[in-house]
């Protein structure tokens, strides 16, 4: 096995088709770990020195570690990207192998060829990630502290094969709830919802009619929607279009956009990722309904989970999520 170390920009590119392989190859395949995604937050927020670490066995791609080198508060900090808007992180090698690829890179990086670091930080580690279970052990062979800390919890909805099963998982003043805002919302006029995935001529508008709605539905929102932050989104949705796992879905009421959600349809699962509404529709609870039409497509096409990715929004547990644990692992040379 060989560690190779690109610093430019270039290499995602260079790497995409070997990158997406090995996804295909580990456990821990998303679209935030595809090297697009990486690569647009890294165009639009990148700072300090890229450091992208790829292992080798025999030519095929085994492992590969996306990280950036930055000094912070006197110290040199490795740690991956990109974490405020990607909300699974990870250290993507072959399915099994997690454990041998996390020595050799520990090997390489306590070796006197590695970059200068003094902590490794990797964010937004899923509990059932074997990033959790084999790195903290790993880098105390090698004299390394090893802590992991929760950040927050991505709930996730296991789901049944028909609507009516999960309508019974529902708490019952839940389900009755759930039901009559559906029931509301269909007994008005001209009422659609639709789900754009493709890229074409629509998709500029849809993309400014999700960012728009994104902000007008909460002040923090719209804080947090900067136009250094617009332009990420822009370009990440995009490229999610074109390839064909990004979802803008939309559900309209007298002509009027009420609600939006931007989601990805990626493997086995829904990953819901981010929501807008129209206040003057609050009362509709146009939001919720769209929820629950995404949630009933994504049984009908044998979905096994709808995933509501980072946050313990309660609204989220009303639609029979459950907590899945997110973590910050920090790993410590000695002082």
């Amino acid at each position: 096995m060989r560690w190779c170390l690109f610093r430019d920009v270039a290499a995602f590119d260079e790497l995409k088709e070997a990158w997406v392989d090995l996804l295909g190859r580990s456990s821990v395949d998303s679209p935030f770990l595809r090297p697009d995604w990486l690569r647009t937050w890294w165009e639009h927020f990148g700072e300090g020195e890229l450091h992208l670490f790829t292992l080798e066995e025999e030519g095929r791609l085994i492992g590969i570690a996306p990280l950036r080198r930055i000094a912070r508060n006197g110290r040199w900090v490795l740690e991956t990207f990109g974490e405020e808007v990607t909300d699974y992180l990870d250290l993507p090698g072959e399915s099994g192998r997690e454990k041998e690829i996390a020595h050799a890179l520990l090997t390489w990086l306590t070796s006197p060829s590695a970059p200068e670091w003094d902590v490794l930080i990797l964010w937004n580690i899923r509990a059932d990630s074997a990033v959790y279970s084999v790195w903290p052990s790993a880098a105390a062979a090698y004299g390394l502290a090893a802590q992991a800390e929760q950040l927050t919890v991505c709930p996730v909805l296991h789901l049944p094969s028909t609507w009516d099963a999960y309508l019974q998982m529902l708490d019952r003043k839940d389900r009755h709830e759930l039901r009559r805002k559906m029931r509301r919302v269909e007994a008005l006029e001209r009422v659609r919802w639709y789900i754009l995935q493709k890229d074409g001529p629509e998709a500029g508008k849809a993309i400014e009619d999700f960012l728009n709605l994104m902000a007008a539905s909460h002040p923090e929102k719209a804080a947090f929607l900067s136009e250094r932050m617009r332009g990420f989104f822009r370009q990440a949705i995009r490229q999610g279009l074109q390839e064909g796992w990004a979802r803008l879905s939309f559900i309209e009421i007298a002509g009027q956009k009420a609600a939006t959600y931007l989601d990805f349809d990626y493997g086995d699962r829904i990953w819901l990722y981010n929501a807008g509404f129209n206040p003057r529709f609050a009362g509709l609870s146009p939001g919720m309904v769209l929820l629950a039409y995404l949630i009933r497509q994504a049984i009908e096409q044998g979905k096994r989970v709808f995933d509501f990715l980072r946050g313990d929004e309660p609204y989220k547990f009303r639609f029979g999520a459950q907590e899945v644990p997110l973590y910050r692992i920090l790993i410590r040379r000695s002082e």
